[in-house]
């Protein structure tokens, strides 16, 4: 990208560059940090001064210690790495104030902050305070939202009204099932048969409401879908429904007869002037009868004739049916009319819809109740119950004791906000009030805004940035790559910026929308190249320096399952062929050299699938990889489907179809004449059975996990595995179910409980707990291949994108739709119906 370009673009979005020593620490501000632009040392940085107070008309109106600034960020892993970041600069400033150590000669913020403290008593007081606080972040407030909003509600439990004795429940489905459940036997089971045969049509059964209302489970619903029972909204809807039917039926009879009549007219002479081919008698005929027999029925059921007869019989679909040069044609106004209907008919409300909403309406309100019965609650309660505490009878008071105790608060990765946690900070803070007595450092990138599938939404990102208009700032600066891959990244960015009317992220709108008075900006989400400090290494290959950026095109057309397995097969081929080559590495200016390791190496993927094409074709090339993604549990693997197998068979040893089940399982990994002996041979399973009844006893006697170690040792399997690729993985895999199994069975009455509870958890489709992860050091050596998602806030030296060009589309889902949109002031609605636009 050339630097008059850069220039254009700043100059048309102007950004103050934050300066972390006059950056103003009061009132509400916002900045945008893109990606390696020193976000987490910023916030370190910004942290220091508020401890000391430095910064004299920008600082904070007095010095505050850990307990008093409050950090949150989007993961317990993102608090845990910004605390010790904070702690050790808090460390290293107080050492250098002191005089213990020089500061980093490539560190100008804390030179500059040891020259703002002369010596004596001024810096020895800063560096007291500094200690002080490094000692303190045990206290520290650095969490992620959901734990503070926890702890906000039992410190504060008199003014915001939370139970002193709850518990929290991480994983709500057991209940949102049972409340489902509940829901059909007390609704469904008293239908009469017409009334089942309509909510059959909505769901198939009571899995299907289960799966439907997990998608309801947490979204808005309109304050009246609860209202009546369900026989009384199915009777209420059908009546409706037949009512506006019948209106939209009269004198479709006769219609449909003049139609008939005028298009048999139009196709009988020899010589006419239509293509007969696309308007076929056979065809129409069909059609006009459907729709002549739908007018003279009482049915509530709509019309449908198709899509090809939609199109035939209206008047575009009408004249491409026309010879070319045949003329122009007065078509009668019942085609016309057939367009109107249809249209219509598509605006009629479902029966579907209202079931729908009574349905979730009234299982959110039996799962408040099971909760309240079982004195748990949810992530989402947390936030629930906090908005609500505070915008209650007691939400002055709540937000005064708030306030008091953290005055200053910053939140990491902005961008991944939802509505109703940007709420909770717009109720404490009001940042559009701009109060210097308080402090909210709103950090974020927009163009990183990736997790909406988890309830964050750029529209609260917006608003942030309307509130604090005026007020933003910016780090220009990448620190953590190469200035050619800067360049070229810029470079892509400005040519959508440039190119396309709604700009990079398309928000952009016309310039004459902009409006001061409601703080609407043309382009809310401009795009800004930054700068690089650049790298003193380069990456070489063969002797030859390797492109910031390599985009490989596959020019003929393929099946999605084809492009994927030839793009692994070149990205394999590429990253073998580095390996391989002993000049292929990192050259740094002054001349040393290392070599390239597979540990270097990130292949970043959207899904499983992509994720197991690619390590399929680097292990047919004889190279090892390890897969991470935000589901890489050890409940997903292999092992832990065929472990509920086995569990089965020791559990039941004297069921020969489970015996046989068991053995057969890629994980034993028995031979085929063993698994055909089984199957013909009684003594040869009656072997099996008894090494199965020894194997319960040692279940009931000891505990599962001496069992499932009897199980190694007696099948071989360590040795077998490690011989194989991926074997370290699949024996730690087992080791580590078993400690889950043994660690479940304390609480469990015996093997069948445990057996189920293992089904349930490998049924579980969530991401995965900390306790289920499992890394081996030997992971830390091989090709990573990562998640879109995982893979946010991580470096790598060298990153392949083999799939780059598969994005997936959303499929419009035609039975019970869930669609929830947010406008631009953020308020999300949920559409249970959706039409073209809304999709779009």
């Amino acid at each position: 990208m050339n630097q008059q370009t850069a220039m254009d673009l700043t100059s048309q979005h102007p950004a103050h560059v934050l300066d972390a020593l006059t950056f103003p620490l009061q009132g509400s501000r916002l900045i945008e940090a893109s990606a390696g632009t020193g976000k987490t040392w910023t916030i370190a940085a910004l942290y220091l001064r508020l401890v000391l107070g430095h910064g004299g008309d920008a600082a904070f109106s007095r010095p505050l210690m850990p307990p008093d600034i409050l950090v949150m960020t989007f993961t317990r892993a993102a608090t845990r790495e910004l605390s010790e970041r904070i702690r050790s600069r808090l460390a290293g400033a107080a050492r250098v104030l002191r005089g213990l150590q020089e500061p980093d000669a490539h560190d100008p913020y804390l030179i500059a902050l040891q020259q703002s403290y002369l010596p004596g008593p001024a810096r020895e007081q800063a560096a007291w305070r500094l200690a002080m606080a490094a000692e303190g972040m045990d206290d520290a407030a650095v969490q992620t939202i959901d734990a503070w909003c926890q702890r906000m509600l039992r410190e504060h439990a008199f003014d915001s009204g939370a139970l002193f004795d709850e518990t929290l429940h991480t994983d709500e489905r057991t209940l949102q099932a049972q409340a489902a459940r509940d829901y059909w036997r007390q609704q469904v089971y008293p239908l009469d048969a017409a009334a089942v045969e309509a909510v059959l049509n909505v769901w198939s059964g009571v899995d299907a409401l289960v799966q439907d209302m997990a998608r309801l489970s947490d979204e808005p619903l309109p304050n009246d879908a609860h209202a009546g029972t369900l026989a009384q909204r199915i009777t209420q809807g059908v009546a409706e429904q037949a009512h506006a039917l019948a209106h939209l039926r009269q004198g479709w009879v006769e219609r449909a007869n003049a139609m008939q009549q005028w298009l048999d007219a139009q196709v009988a002479p020899k010589v006419c002037h239509w293509d007969r081919r696309k308007l076929a008698g056979r065809y129409y005929t069909e059609w006009l009868q459907k729709l002549a027999a739908w007018a003279q029925s009482d049915s509530v059921e709509l019309l449908d004739m198709g899509d090809a007869a939609e199109h035939r019989l209206s008047p575009a679909g009408l004249m491409e049916a026309r010879k070319d040069g045949a003329g122009d044609i007065q078509l009668p106004l019942h085609f016309q009319a057939v367009v109107e209907l249809m249209q219509a008919l598509r605006a009629l409300p479902p029966l579907a819809v209202a079931l729908r909403l009574h349905a979730a309406a009234h299982v959110q309100q039996r799962v408040s109740e099971l909760k309240l019965q079982s004195r748990t609650f949810g992530f989402h309660d947390l936030l629930v119950r906090l908005d609500a505490a505070l915008h209650g009878p007691n939400g002055d008071a709540l937000r005064a004791r708030i306030l008091s105790q953290y005055p200053v608060a910053m939140v990491d990765e902005f961008q991944d906000t939802s509505p109703l946690q940007y709420r909770i900070f717009e109720r404490l803070y009001r940042p559009q009030d701009n109060d210097p007595a308080t402090a909210l450092l709103l950090i974020g990138d927009p163009k990183q805004s990736i997790y909406a599938f988890r309830g964050a939404d750029i529209h609260s990102y917006l608003s942030a940035r309307r509130a604090t208009r005026g007020r933003h700032s910016m780090l220009d600066t990448n620190h953590r790559s190469t200035q050619a891959l800067v360049d070229a990244v810029n470079y892509w960015f400005a040519q959508a910026e440039a190119r396309s009317p709604n700009g990079a992220f398309g928000f952009r709108t016309d310039p004459g929308d902009a409006d001061e008075e409601t703080q609407t900006e043309a382009n809310p989400l401009p795009f800004v190249p930054v700068r690089a400090r650049g790298r003193t290494e380069a990456f070489v290959a063969g002797g030859n320096s390797v492109p910031a950026m390599t985009l490989v095109h596959a020019l003929q057309p393929a099946s999605a399952p084809a492009q994927r397995a030839r793009f692994a097969a070149l990205c394999a081929e590429q990253i073998v062929g580095w390996l391989n080559d002993p000049q292929a590495g990192f050259a740094a200016h002054d001349g040393q050299f290392t070599r390239l390791r597979p540990s270097d190496i990130a292949v970043l993927v959207r899904s499983g699938t992509q994720a197991q094409v690619m390590q399929r074709a680097l292990q047919r090339r004889g190279l090892a990889s390890v897969y991470l993604s935000d589901k890489d549990s050890v409940l997903k693997s292999r092992e832990a489907r065929d472990l509920l197998w086995w569990l089965q068979a020791v559990a039941q040893p004297l069921d020969a179809r489970r015996l046989r089940t068991a053995m057969a399982t890629a994980t034993l990994g028995l031979p085929v004449v063993e698994l055909e002996r089984l199957a013909h041979d009684d003594s040869a399973l009656e072997t099996r059975s008894q090494q199965l009844r020894a194997l319960q006893t040692v279940w009931r006697t000891m505990g599962v996990l001496p069992m499932l170690r009897q199980t190694l040792h007696q099948f071989g399997l360590p040795a077998r595995w490690l011989r194989e690729p991926g074997g370290e993985r699949r024996l730690t895999n087992w080791l580590h179910l078993a400690e889950l199994l043994q660690s479940a069975s304390s609480t469990l009455e015996g093997e069948q409980a445990l057996v189920r509870w293992l089904a349930a958890q490998l049924q579980q489709s969530q991401a995965a707990a900390d306790e289920h992860i499992v890394r081996l050091e030997s992971d830390a050596d091989l090709v990573q291949i990562v998640t879109v998602h995982k893979s946010k806030g991580l470096e790598y030296p060298v990153v392949c994108l083999p799939f780059a060009g598969s994005v997936p589309q959303s499929k419009r889902q035609k039975h019970n739709p869930v669609v929830v949109l947010s406008g631009a002031d953020g308020v999300r609605t949920t559409h249970l119906t959706v039409s073209d636009e809304q999709w779009e």
